[in-house]
């Protein structure tokens, strides 16, 4: 909890009076004039003894001859080269600063402010986190430097008191949340004997995410444009400057010719401020008086240097608290932190620590680096990142995602490249032309007739094909006759294969089985998924059916005695896997990859299809079954045919309209076209070393997506403004894509959809967070 404490000092003087004192107590966050936690009295009795030695200070102080960001500063001894002298003048200044401190200390410990005191520690507690506004308009008190009070240096470790006027109101308009990068007017003035580069560099090298605008040297018409046309959220001012006895009016010197009051940019300034201006820099000389005009205006914060300022003593502050400003630190904390740093330089530039104060708006909030930037802790991002990474494998172990991962695959399948034809497959395309030029007295249904096939292989077998696969239905008008007609066709051609089909049983047979021999019937069973797509092989079954003896694919057949007569021997190996040659077959389980709700019945592998010229029924050769049983047939049947394996199929999709399969190309080929591609496969994985589609174990893909949300939480956690944190989301997303389709190519389907949602959810995040900020409707 934080707290704000206000510390009013009346009207008085220090010669008879002292000065009445109230002090407020309340949460920080709240305005303390409406919502008060503790109100107490005090007085701050007479005290001409505090007044007169700060003036000694103060001579002391500016008769150091250090060169300062002062136009008119003292040349009386600026060109010393004595080594004793000026360490005679800092001792004498130390000295005078030393007896200030224990004057005004005492002055704070006198028994009518014992109550502010006792109050103070009955209210706050040590570790805290405190800011002290000191409202006074008497400049004497506003040029002490209140940080050298017992009770912040020795009490209150996260404590820094700021100035305020007694009368203030709040800025004619509420500052809202900027969507872009902190926009910073930096105006660098005169530079005649100082180094005002160094707060160039300072500001560029400890603000790269701000968008910082410079102008050097600005003519009063060049400045008073910018203030006018443009939002700004800081405005910074590095060169000479001054204010007038009293700390009521203040110059800066913009250039060699041009010295400002600021009610010469009295309407500009009113400008900026009502369109966000928050928080204004003075590092530069004596700018007590700056603070007082600008505070009239109801600018939200300053902070500025009660005296003259050496170039090093404002290098070194402006570096610190920028540092600590922009990595999250509170305005005031950071404040504090840059100014006891100074410390580090008292043997030079002694007080140098008394220097910087804020002056404050009490009706604004402090501007705060964080709130700007939307910065996010990194322990904060990580658990957010964490959080999305289960919420969105929760989702996906139900299986809710696996729809769109699906989608995701099938826009990747498409993507990859042409791989050309299969050059050991032929098929003999059956059309409807052929299917009505049969002997109408047999055909009695819309296929091939027996008599029709056996011309037909017979004609094939001429030409020395490898195998031959029957991818047709056959009509079967007399069942008798069909069934013997059809057991001689396999008895003559030992190397025809065909699939399993209902048809082929003899009608009242009781055993249910196929015509001799059953093992050149495979089964065709495909798997769809729920969208009707194939994208799953069945190479085995475990389970018996009466009518189909054999358990494996008719695809699988096909292909493994095509190896085996190339030399390539299978076999069966522990946990019931085929092993051909040096390739084991993958089995597909109930979570493999995007499936999460998978019907897994036998043995399933990833369909990699293959393309030639786009077009998933391109991938072999081609030729009409008149080829074959015309008179004349075409010389080049030879090269076709031989050592290849021939698939007879119907290939006519608008005759084969019902028996379409769709496919992830967004194409639907007929039947023969999947069983070649399924033939393809194999061979291909076997020969041609063409890798099968894999998915990883659960644990890799659970390895993989919390890596993404990694990626995502440290996107959040490093990237700035809302613009850039959508492009480095957006190249995150390209990245993570291209990755998963080069690992598709190599064979593996790695999740995308559930990676690339955490990336979403995780900017979403960022974006209810802007949200939530700018709910909170905060002023400063």
């Amino acid at each position: 909890m934080s707290k704000l404490v206000v510390i009013e000092l009346g009207e008085g003087n220090f010669e008879q009076q002292g000065f009445p004192v109230t002090l407020h107590i309340t949460e920080d966050g709240k305005s303390y004039d409406t919502k008060i936690d503790t109100k107490i009295t005090g007085n701050l009795p007479a005290a001409p003894q505090v007044e007169q030695s700060y003036i000694r200070w103060q001579s002391r102080y500016r008769r150091l001859g250090l060169p300062m960001r002062l136009e008119d500063s003292d040349t009386e001894v600026t060109n010393i080269s004595d080594a004793q002298r000026i360490r005679d003048r800092i001792d004498e200044c130390r000295e005078a600063g030393d007896i200030f401190s224990d004057y005004f200390n005492d002055w704070l410990k006198s028994q009518s402010f014992t109550s502010i005191r006792e109050k103070l520690f009955q209210k706050i507690k040590s570790d805290e986190k405190i800011r002290i506004l000191l409202q006074t308009d008497n400049y004497l008190l506003r040029k002490f430097p209140w940080s050298v009070w017992e009770l912040l240096l020795q009490d209150y470790k996260y404590a820094e008191i700021a100035l305020s006027p007694r009368k203030y109101e709040p800025p004619s308009e509420k500052y809202k949340l900027r969507k872009q990068k902190i926009k910073i007017l930096a105006i660098i003035g005169n530079s005649q004997g100082i180094n005002v580069e160094a707060d160039k560099q300072i500001l560029n090298q400890q603000l790269p995410d701000a968008n910082i605008e410079f102008l050097v040297e600005p003519t009063r018409n060049q400045l008073n444009d910018k203030l006018w046309e443009q939002r700004w959220d800081i405005l910074f001012f590095a060169g000479h400057s001054e204010s007038q006895d009293d700390a009521n009016q203040g110059w800066i010197k913009i250039n060699k010719n041009e010295i400002l009051s600021i009610e010469d940019l009295k309407f500009a300034l009113n400008k900026a401020i009502n369109k966000g201006l928050s928080l204004a820099i003075f590092n530069s000389c004596d700018g007590l008086g700056l603070a007082a005009e600008l505070s009239a205006m109801q600018i939200p914060q300053m902070i500025v240097m009660r005296e003259p300022i050496p170039d090093e003593v404002a290098h070194e502050f402006l570096k610190h608290f920028l540092k600590a400003f922009a990595c999250g630190q509170s305005l005031y904390l950071a404040v504090r932190e840059a100014r006891e740093r100074l410390q580090g330089l008292e043997s030079k530039f002694p007080c140098a620590s008394w220097l910087p104060v804020i002056f404050q708006n009490p009706a604004c909030q402090p501007l705060n680096w964080v709130r700007h930037n939307y910065a996010l802790k990194f322990p904060t991002v990580m658990a957010a990142s964490v959080a999305v990474a289960v919420l969105v494998l929760g989702v996906r172990y139900l299986g809710l995602l696996q729809p769109l991962e699906l989608k995701a695959y099938d826009q990747m399948m498409q993507l990859r490249p042409d791989e050309g034809i299969d050059s050991r497959i032929l098929v003999v395309e059956v059309t409807q032309n052929d299917i009505d030029a049969q002997d109408h007295k047999e055909r009695g249904g819309s296929s091939l007739t027996v008599s029709t096939l056996t011309k037909l292989v017979e004609q094939i077998q001429k030409y020395k094909p490898r195998y031959i696969g029957l991818v047709q239905d056959l009509d079967t008008p007399n069942q008798v006759t069909f069934r013997k007609n059809l057991e001689k066709l396999f008895e003559e051609n030992p190397n025809l294969y065909a699939l399993c089909r209902e048809k082929y049983i003899a009608q009242g047979d009781v055993s249910g089985n196929l015509p001799s021999p059953p093992d050149a019937f495979g089964f065709s069973d495909v798997y769809t998924d729920d969208d009707q797509v194939i994208r799953r092989y069945v190479w085995y079954r475990n389970t018996q059916d009466p009518r189909c003896t054999n358990q494996s694919a008719f695809s699988l057949m096909l292909a493994l005695q095509y190896l085996q007569d190339k030399g390539t021997q299978y076999q069966v190996i522990s946990n019931n896997q085929l092993q051909i040659g040096n390739l084991i077959l993958p089995r597909l389980q109930k979570r493999a990859g995007g499936y999460q709700r998978l019907d897994n019945r036998g043995y399933q592998i990833l369909l990699n299809y293959r393309t030639a010229a786009r077009k998933l029924n391109n991938i072999t050769k081609y030729t009409p079954v008149e080829n074959f049983i015309s008179s004349h047939p075409p010389s080049e049947l030879s090269d076709l045919v031989k050592d290849r394996i021939v698939l007879i199929g119907v290939t006519d999709e608008e005759f084969a309209k019902d028996k379409l399969f769709q496919t992830p190309y967004n194409q639907k080929i007929v039947p023969v076209w999947v069983h070649a591609q399924m033939i393809s496969q194999i061979l291909s994985a076997v020969e041609d070393q063409r890798p099968l589609l894999r998915v990883w174990s659960a644990w890799e893909d659970v390895l993989w997506i919390c890596g993404w949300s990694l990626v995502g939480g440290l996107i959040l956690w490093r990237i700035r403004g809302a613009i850039n944190l959508g492009v480095a989301t957006f190249a995150a997303i390209v990245i993570l894509y291209s990755s998963c389709f080069l690992l598709l190519l190599q064979g593996f389907w790695v999740p995308f959809v559930p990676s690339v949602l955490i990336l979403i959810s995780i900017n979403g995040i960022f974006i209810f967070y802007l949200t939530y900020q700018e709910g909170k409707k905060f002023k400063v």
